[in-house]
């Protein structure tokens, strides 16, 4: 299963029709979490979404929150981000 299919309608069930008049979510969000073996070094998470500044953070403060935010436009790592 897929991080981001948390949101979405089954694609079979017990029944014979197919689901009618229901699209799959496209809302998109990767998280990042990262330490050694022993957990006694560890990266702040990383929150990768896709606009640049999330209605739903509003007017916080990013550095407040304890994690990175970058966007992507899929919301995917990429090797920009990786190596960042």
């Amino acid at each position: 299963m897929k991080f981001n299919e948390h949101r979405l309608e089954p694609d079979k069930t017990l029944a014979t029709k197919q689901l009618e008049g229901k699209k799959k979510d496209k809302q998109r969000l990767t998280v990042v979490l990262c330490c050694n073996a022993d957990g006694t070094d560890k990266l702040e998470p990383l929150i990768i979404g896709k606009s640049l500044k999330p209605r739903c953070i509003g007017k916080i403060n990013m550095n407040s929150l304890g994690v990175v935010y970058r966007a992507n436009g899929k919301a995917w790592m990429t090797a920009v981000l990786f190596q960042e």
